[in-house]
């Protein structure tokens, strides 16, 4: 018995070691399983803004294309292919999709921005669908324009990228160029059709 209680010392401090060292290596653990989680979640963000971005694009290209088969805005009869309602409306619900990611992966000011953007491109929606918008057709084009260069400052300083503010920096270089080829002899902007079915307004989302 005097023994045990001689090595009680001994036996207490082993103890205390032990239960130190499963302390700190359970923390180390834990942060490093934090540091990974966080990584695996900026990695999925950094995907699901590209992926929208992605989509967004097509969906502008086939509005560019489609409103200028429809005589508005630039003539780009030499690009192909040629589109139809359908390929906007396909190229939209891709759209409506990948934000989805974006909502559920994204800041609270990328998700305003992305917002933004894709209310500026459903005008460009409408006038190459032949409805009626609350702009003309080169404003629309602007207006998308700096809604694009918005959210790719916003996600950029999300990600920390360097963000220089330098001017024309995000300015969209197509909409440059189609201003310069649009010809004042063109119509800006289509009458409605009533023939032509409405597109689903996606303003909300």
């Amino acid at each position: 018995m005097q023994n045990f209680v001689d090595q009680l010392p001994a036996l207490i401090g082993v103890l205390l070691g032990a239960l130190g060292t499963y302390g700190v290596t359970a923390l180390t653990e834990r942060k490093r399983w934090r540091r990974q989680l966080a990584t695996r979640w900026d990695e999925r963000r950094v995907l699901a803004y590209m992926e929208y971005a992605h989509a967004i694009k097509k969906t502008i290209s086939i509005c560019i294309k489609l409103a200028a088969q429809r005589g508005v805005g630039a003539d780009l009869k030499y690009l192909a292919p040629e589109y139809s309602d359908a390929d906007l409306a396909a190229a939209e619900e891709m759209r409506t999709v990948s934000w989805e990611a974006v909502l559920l992966f994204g800041g609270d000011e990328a998700i305003v921005a992305g917002r933004k953007w894709h209310e500026a491109v459903f005008r460009l929606e409408l006038i190459a669908a032949g409805q009626e918008a609350d702009l003309a057709w080169d404003e629309a084009i602007e207006a998308t324009s700096r809604a694009r260069g918005e959210f790719y400052r916003v996600v950029k300083a999300e990600i920390g990228m360097t963000v220089t503010g330098a001017a024309g920096t995000y300015d969209w270089q197509l909409g440059t160029f189609l201003g310069k080829l649009s010809s004042p002899d063109l119509p800006r902007s289509l009458p409605v059709s009533e023939t032509r079915p409405k597109l689903n307004n996606s303003l909300d989302e």
